[in-house]
């Protein structure tokens, strides 16, 4: 369970998690091209870190990437992209660096890679989580540091993690039995808010006893091995349109991997009896099948919300697009028509990759660099696809 090269053990201790495989789409069984990998591996490639730093490592000359990030969809980062370009191509030409071009896997890997980095956690507060801890009378049943009940199992072991995702499983597999003896002891069922997990496994690394004192790094998770255990554990069965169980994607929407672990544990003991009553096994989670789930589940927001047509004519035209893409007449390539519109991915390559063009040709003719608001690109995007090239047609 030890793994990862030496970036990875840096950015496990600080993050808990590392995610480095391909990403799932908003269809629960559907792999998205893109690799958070390969991404990370583009981001020092193409000099982003010379500028930009991921959780306080790299560059100090732009904001922070991982914060900049947060809870945005791949249109909406895409926005983003957009928006700070003038400024990103003024700052490397004053230090002599060439525009860097993206093709569209690249593009896919890079926004994958920039998605998936909220998914990790802050590293927990010891302090609070020692609250968590007593708030949910853990200690009645388990040992930690050498004290506590001996009902349940020993804590210690799981300070070797980072990350709260394998005390999360653990919690899981024995949810059943756990119901069964506080009911029997008539105690409160524990509900996880927020961040506790996260500041509950700070407390259980600062506390716990344990022979070895180095951190254990799991394997990289695989969210699309997540949408295979999506299915072959039957969560599809209630977790679709239609079904008895909450969409997935809008519950773990902006979470992060240790609140997805609390959902999960909230909500396990009415999954119970609801399968118990449906005749479906309880699931049980093996190796890294906790962590995989929790990616696909985090992924399953990766695509946001279906955008707008009408409302997206109506950014083409205000934000200037339609005088120079908007047909014979226009400067620039037509996108009625066009192949490019009708693919996001590759509009968005299109778009990074022309933007030093369109910043020169802008500033001569003293336009104003148009900005997307949240959002907008999701609604320009849905009414390019209504006026694009079907696919395998021919053209540009």
């Amino acid at each position: 369970m030890m793994g990862g090269d030496r970036t990875t053990h840096r950015l496990g201790m600080l993050l808990g998690l590392l995610i480095g495989a391909t990403a799932s789409a908003a269809a629960q069984d559907t792999p998205l091209v893109g690799s958070p990998f390969r991404g990370r591996e583009l981001l020092s490639e193409k000099l982003c870190t010379q500028c930009h730093s991921v959780w306080g490592h790299g560059g100090q000359l732009a904001p922070d990437i991982s914060t900049a990030v947060a809870g945005k969809s791949w249109l909406d980062l895409v926005g983003d992209f957009w928006n700070h370009t003038p400024r990103m191509i003024d700052a490397m030409g004053e230090r002599g660096h060439a525009w860097p071009k993206l093709d569209q896997s690249e593009m896919a890997d890079l926004l994958s890679y920039l998605y998936y980095l909220r998914l990790f956690d802050h590293p927990g507060d010891a302090a609070r989580g020692a609250i968590v801890y007593s708030q949910h009378n853990c200690s009645n049943c388990h040992s930690l540091g050498g004290k506590g009940g001996e009902h349940g199992i020993p804590l210690d072991s799981f300070s070797a993690y980072p990350s709260s995702v394998m005390l999360a499983q653990a919690m899981w597999n024995a949810g059943p039995k756990m119901q069964r003896d506080q009911v029997g002891r008539g105690t409160a069922i524990p509900t996880f808010l927020s961040s506790e997990m996260a500041h509950l496994q700070a407390y259980i690394r600062a506390t716990g006893l344990r022979r070895d004192i180095r951190v254990e790094l799991l394997p990289l998770p695989d969210p699309a091995r997540g949408a295979q255990v999506f299915l072959r554990k039957r969560c599809r069965d209630c977790h679709q349109a239609g079904g008895i169980g909450p969409n997935l994607a809008s519950a773990a929407r902006g979470r992060t991997v240790s609140e997805i672990g609390g959902i999960l544990w909230n909500h396990s003991y009415a999954m119970y009896d609801r399968m118990s009553a449906a005749g479906i096994p309880f699931p049980r989670f093996e190796r890294t099948e906790m962590a995989d789930l929790i990616s696909h589940l985090y992924f399953l927001s990766f695509v946001g919300r279906q955008g707008n047509p009408r409302r997206g004519a109506a950014v083409f035209a205000e934000k200037g697009c339609a005088g120079c893409h908007g047909g014979p007449s226009g400067t620039a390539v037509a996108l009625a028509g066009s192949k490019a519109a009708a693919d996001p991915i590759a509009l968005s390559a299109a778009m990074w990759n022309h933007a030093p063009e369109m910043h020169t040709l802008m500033a001569e003719r003293a336009v104003a660099w148009p900005k997307f608001d949240a959002g907008e690109m999701e609604d320009l995007t849905a009414y390019l696809r209504t006026i694009a090239k079907p696919r395998g047609a021919g053209g540009r």
